[in-house]
């Protein structure tokens, strides 16, 4: 018989604040759809499997916008053509519905609804003749626009919902010619949802089935923020901007407004965090650490590259050196302790990227043979092994059947039947096990190649550090001469806060690349528009322009597709 195995998934739940302030709008729908469609059947799933304990990770920008629109009646512009009369549909409302309402999965949210689906074909056939939004907007009739904006709310509902909710359902029944009561009833209907996720976490944390942890408010790279100089540690050849972010104190401020949040939220302080990006320098820890936090979670390839070790894996993918990275490390980060955990690849991703295109039973199947190949390499070790299992909770399931609930179901169901895994939170582990190995350094790097590449090196990348670092000093001027309203002044710097956020620069640039890549570049340089605008003072003209040619010629030419 084995020993036990502790296992601690960790789910991050994130989205950047898509809200203008000034002008009250959402200027994207994701917060909204992945509200409907990942958040509460996570929570929901879990209840029916008590053995089966987790950690959730929920930065604060998103549980800001879940309560706006739950609770502030937020708007974005899908939601707005949804809400309209169909004969009130104006040229451009037409072209942002052509544009907009079919970012969904085509095998698993369009082709099992054959209306959406005809509605697709119809698009891409013209599409496919040369067209593009604006020279198509008369083949479609304003009864066909108003099912597209429907269609795509529909699309995002995750299944359970329609099983529970017999009017819901009567709208698949239907599935044409939806008419504006019902449209507005069923933005209704998804504002009812979102009310009730913020209190299902808490009601599953406060009876001890869950641990809930934050990240940084805005989502920002931690070691970029306190000097843009530490991506040199990782990678010495990389370029950076010509200006120097060097703001200590942003990353604290980013750190303290985070976790009094979670406190709002949840009533009580985080034990862990989640780092933006799963990226950490020494200076950051310092920080985290300073704050109160207890444990973070990193990624195992900066384990391997602090510790000059390699991670073995055998040709399937099974680990080898298990000892490494099953354990919890502490590290003395300036006046305080900290422990770190390091999370094992080759589960998360394959539950991140691969699982989805395999039966559930198959992926269950394969994920607990990984966790039994791990558990026998650790038979009669001296501690209680631990493995982390820690991704992205929202993004992979629309790739599996059932927006993944079959998966999960049997993945919990074959967890709670095997007594030698300890399915855990994190606290509870460290409760139980505490640290015993220790580090006396980390590696500065995040979870992608163990560098700071996605955010920083690029020229448009670089471009963004600089604008940003050009408008920050601006603010901190006006905020030194103290001749602004100290609210206007509060409100600039949340700007410069929300600026600073990591999904901004993600897309910048090189590698990384979307349909809505001129919308981020639009967002980025809105907040630093803001900032003067809320000082009374006008803008530099070059925020006017989109950063690179790319984006561009798409803001330019908003009809293309």
């Amino acid at each position: 018989m084995t020993e036990k195995l502790s296992v601690c998934f960790i789910w991050h739940m994130h989205q950047p604040l898509y809200k203008d302030r000034l002008s009250g709008q959402y200027l994207m729908p994701w917060v909204r759809l992945h509200a409907i469609k990942d958040y509460l059947d996570m929570a929901l799933i879990l209840k029916d499997y008590p053995r089966v304990k987790q950690t959730f990770n929920l930065v604060p920008s998103l549980m800001e916008q879940l309560n706006d629109y739950g609770w502030h009646n937020a708007v974005d512009d899908q939601l707005k053509w949804t809400c309209k009369h169909a004969s009130e549909y104006t040229q451009q409302d037409k072209i942002g519905i052509l544009a907009s309402s079919f970012h969904s999965n085509l095998e698993r949210q369009i082709k099992p609804n054959k209306p959406y689906y005809e509605l697709w074909a119809k698009r891409q056939h013209l599409l496919d003749r040369g067209h593009h939004a604006a020279s198509m907007v008369k083949e479609f009739s304003d009864q066909e626009y108003a099912d597209m904006c429907t269609w795509m709310n529909l699309a995002w509902f995750d299944p359970m919902w329609y099983e529970k909710m017999d009017e819901l359902k009567s709208y698949l029944t239907q599935g044409r010619e939806f008419h504006y009561d019902k449209r507005n009833r069923l933005i209704e209907i998804q504002r009812e949802i979102i009310r009730q996720i913020i209190p299902s976490y808490r009601a599953l944390q406060d009876e001890g089935q869950i641990e809930i942890i934050t990240s940084p408010y805005y989502h920002p790279i931690l070691p970029l923020l306190i000097d843009t100089n530490s991506a040199k540690i990782s990678d010495p050849n990389v370029r950076l901007p010509e200006r120097i972010y060097f703001h200590r104190q942003d990353a604290l401020a980013q750190l303290e407004k985070g976790i009094a949040y979670y406190e709002e939220m949840f009533g009580r302080r985080p034990q862990g965090m989640w780092p933006s990006e799963l990226s950490v320098s020494p200076a950051a820890l310092e920080l985290i650490s300073q704050v109160g936090i207890n444990w973070v979670v990193l990624d195992e390839a900066l384990l391997s590259k602090t510790i000059h070790a390699p991670i073995f894996r055998d040709d399937h993918g099974n680990l080898n050196s298990p000892e490494f990275i099953c354990q919890p490390y502490r590290l003395q980060a300036g006046d305080y302790n900290i422990n770190l955990l390091f999370r094992e690849v080759v589960t998360s991703n394959e539950i991140g990227f691969s699982f989805g295109g395999r039966s559930p039973q198959e992926a269950a199947t394969a994920l607990c043979m990984r966790l039994k190949y791990i558990q026998q390499k650790l038979f009669n070790w001296e501690r209680e092994g631990m493995v982390v299992i820690a991704l992205d909770g929202e993004n992979c399931w629309e790739t599996y059947e059932n927006d993944g609930r079959p998966f999960l179901q049997e993945l919990y169901h074959r967890l709670s039947e095997d007594s030698s895994f300890n399915v855990c939170t994190v606290s509870d582990y460290l409760k139980r096990n505490p640290s015993s190995a220790e580090m006396h350094n980390i590696h500065s790097g995040s979870w992608i190649n163990s560098d700071f590449h996605i955010w920083i090196g690029d020229p448009v990348k670089n471009k963004a550090w600089d604008l940003l670092s050009r408008t920050r000093h601006f603010l901190a001027a006006a905020f030194r001469h103290g001749t602004h309203p100290p609210e206007d002044l509060h409100r600039a710097w949340e700007e410069i806060y929300t600026a600073e956020g990591s999904d901004w620069f993600w897309w910048f640039g090189e590698p990384n690349n979307s349909h809505d890549d001129a919308i981020f570049d639009h967002q980025f340089r809105l907040r630093l528009q803001n900032v003067y605008t809320l000082l009374g003072q006008p803008y530099p003209k070059d925020l006017d322009f989109p950063m690179d040619q790319h984006a561009y010629e798409r803001e330019k030419i908003p009809e293309l597709l």
